[in-house]
């Protein structure tokens, strides 16, 4: 099971979904199949089906994965920024060949040009999940953001 967070509190909070649904939800937004979350739960396959198509489900869940992804894009940038120092360390050292330090401007570009379409790829996800749900606090969120 994933380490509860913040998010994980506030989804069990909900005064819409049972304990079981909120922790159902939490897994599923970890990225846990219908398989294991019914394990995980003791419920059946058939119950996580039906929990996925209420709407109020859905659009925690929604909410919950956009959460992980901030989390986990989070990380990558914390990581990505001593990958860069030892990049540039490695491009600037007079004493590197010159076709490692062309191998490190190149994973650096090609890094730099990954973490852009991420986040371009977030933002999609973000506007996507306003057109679906209109939902006025992802919209105040988003404008706060940038």
């Amino acid at each position: 099971m994933p380490t509860p967070n913040e998010w994980d509190f506030k989804i069990m909070k909900n005064d819409v979904l049972s304990y079981t649904q909120c922790e159902a939800l939490v897994l599923l937004a970890a990225g846990y199949t219908d398989e294991e979350v019914a394990a995980k739960t003791v419920v059946a396959k058939s119950t996580i089906a039906r929990w996925r198509k209420s709407p109020e489900f859905e659009r925690l869940l929604k909410q919950a994965q956009l959460k992980y992804i901030d989390s986990a894009l989070a990380e990558l940038v914390k990581g990505a920024k001593e990958a860069v120092k030892e990049l540039n360390n490695i491009i600037t050292d007079p004493d590197v060949p010159s076709r490692t330090k062309v191998s490190a401007i190149s994973v650096l570009l090609t890094h730099i040009v990954k973490m852009r379409e991420m986040d371009l790829e977030e933002r999609l996800e973000r506007i996507e999940v306003i057109l679906d749900g209109n939902h006025q606090s992802e919209i105040a969120e988003i404008r706060a953001k940038n």
